[in-house]
């Protein structure tokens, strides 16, 4: 594969959400090499959204039921 999606990222700990999804970004390609590209598969929220673009996504593509953001 070389896509990473993650489903849901959410913490009741501030910051938390956004640590984990850096992480990840830095450890999965030390464990699996082909995966060049981290989207998510988020609901279409003002709520969502806000996370993800403060947190430096893109939108990658949307929807009718749900927004994919892009972190490059």
């Amino acid at each position: 594969p070389s896509i990473a999606v993650f489903y849901t990222i959410w913490s009741y700990d501030p910051g938390a959400g956004r640590n984990l999804i850096q992480t990840a970004r830095k450890e999965l390609p030390k464990r699996k090499p082909k995966i060049n590209k981290f989207v998510t598969l988020s609901p279409q929220t003002e709520m969502a959204k806000r996370f993800h673009l403060k947190n430096g996504a893109s939108i990658f593509r949307a929807n009718s039921d749900s927004v994919n953001y892009e972190y490059a």
